[in-house]
């Protein structure tokens, strides 16, 4: 992808991929996350996407300082709904004090599945595009 948008001239885009991003007195971090145990690689797939996410946090104070506040950003929600057991995201966020986290994926009927508000000390946003009414989410 970054191939790609060398090519096409697209300088104000990057991505976060193990690492993190400084706006103003913010330090935006993040991963895909992954909800699902169900299929063969689950597990395995949401042990690297915690990683990732620990790996980007890590990156955001190594760089910006812990005295900036932290913003997580996922596509999948970071809630573990197969069990009662707090989610493994969640626990990484408390670790590294995160306050704010967004997050994706729900979409039409499963909207009634989202969780928002402030959550294990974090304030937690649902911010798919057709659940916004395609507009601006201010954080």
């Amino acid at each position: 992808m970054k191939k790609y948008l060398q090519e096409n001239n697209f300088e104000n885009i990057d991505f976060l991929h193990n690492n993190s991003f400084e706006y103003n007195d913010y330090i935006v971090c993040g991963t895909r996350g992954w909800t699902s145990l169900d299929l063969e690689d689950g597990k395995r797939i949401l042990r690297r996407e915690k990683n990732r996410l620990k790996l980007s946090l890590e990156d955001g104070i190594k760089r910006y300082g812990s005295d900036k506040e932290i913003i997580v950003c996922m596509h999948y929600p970071p809630f573990n709904n197969m069990n009662d057991e707090e989610c493994d995201f969640i626990s990484l966020m408390k670790q590294y004090n995160v306050k704010k986290c967004i997050y994706g994926h729900l979409h039409g009927p499963s909207h009634k599945d989202a969780k928002e508000g402030l959550i294990e000390g974090i304030e937690f946003r649902l911010v798919s595009c057709d659940y916004t009414g395609f507009r601006l989410v201010e954080l």
